[in-house]
């Protein structure tokens, strides 16, 4: 049982979770030194994080159904214009398209139950939540071939999960629970927009029309990159402008180093496709890394992971420091 668990679990690129989580945990720090119930707030956390599994394995079902397909001399089924890894899982034989689809129902039907239960205890309104949510989820497969997957992600990794969080905690909605939101949105999506850099040549090959695919020079993508932290890092000034905490959040500025590293590794990336950079020890954690180099990308995973851990500690500072102020 357990096993099965862990196997779907790696299936739904459960690596990818800390984006829900350490962006809850912000939000959860607020609504608490706000006198909101905290049982609500772990409650929130089960449904948030079955939603992001649900959209992660049914974004592969649509990938796996919709992009070019060739059959090796084994008669196996390979996706030439993918990440080595790409729905490896269903390529091997080891699940069916039908349990991708069923396993996805189990998630958005915990997810439901969730909803479900704050609609009856906290109010009705929690039903707006969940439909946007549900949308999302649903849609998110059609909006990353439209350019839309960095707006869809950071609606849902920003307003709508703090409003959300917020709201079943304490029962109201505020105006600062939206501005403590940008600073974590941001650098959200800003893993993502690190995934579909990765991915650029990948997605322009199956006709992808991703956000990315805009820019005409991997220059211009890495001026834009910089843009989009240096905004993240702005943004941090507005939660004391706004009362919501003191000078301590301006700790997350810590994390400066590792962004300046993630954007000088996918310039050199970008010269070359093979390169990896050297493995430091505030690259923690790069969890499967045995796997990941016998299985999948190397260089792609090194820098989702890099992109990813950029986020998680600058959103776990940050949470810190509200349970501090």
């Amino acid at each position: 049982m357990f096993a099965k668990i862990k196997f779907w679990l790696e299936c739904s690129r459960w690596y990818a979770l800390p984006m829900s989580i350490f962006s809850w945990f912000i939000v959860y720090s607020y609504a608490l030194q706000n006198d909101g119930k905290a049982l609500y707030g772990l409650i929130a956390l089960v449904g948030i994080c079955c939603g992001h599994l649900a959209t992660n394995l049914f974004d592969d079902f649509c990938d796996f159904n919709f992009l070019k397909k060739n059959v090796d001399a084994n008669n196996n089924i390979i996706l030439p214009n993918t990440q080595r890894g790409k729905c490896r899982y269903i390529t091997d034989g080891k699940v069916k398209l039908s349990d991708v689809l069923k396993t996805v129902g189990v998630y958005c039907f915990i997810a439901l139950l969730v909803g479900l239960f704050f609609c009856f205890t906290v109010s009705k309104d929690v039903g707006y939540f969940i439909l946007i949510g549900a949308l999302i989820v649903m849609t998110y497969p059609v909006l990353s071939n439209i350019r839309f997957s960095e707006l869809a992600v950071g609606t849902a990794f920003g307003p709508l999960m703090f409003c959300g969080v917020y709201y079943v905690m304490t029962g109201k909605l505020t105006p600062e629970v939206v501005i403590l939101s940008i600073p974590s949105m941001i650098f959200t999506v800003n893993l993502l927009f690190t995934d579909t850099v990765l991915d650029k040549e990948i997605d322009k090959s199956e006709g992808k029309k991703t956000f990315v695919g805009l820019f005409k020079s991997d220059e211009n993508i890495f001026k834009f990159q910089q843009v989009l932290l240096t905004l993240g890092y702005l943004s941090v000034v507005l939660i004391p402008v706004f009362d919501i905490a003191d000078w301590e959040v301006f700790f997350v500025f810590l994390t400066i180093p590792l962004a300046v590293d993630l954007i000088e590794s996918l310039k050199l990336y970008s010269k070359d496709k093979d390169s990896v950079p050297e493995k430091k020890w505030y690259h923690f954690p790069f969890e499967e890394w045995k796997d990941i180099k016998e299985n999948r990308s190397q260089p792609f995973m090194f820098r989702m992971y890099q992109a990813r851990n950029l986020m998680i500690y600058f959103s776990l500072i940050l949470a810190l420091m509200l349970w501090l102020a």
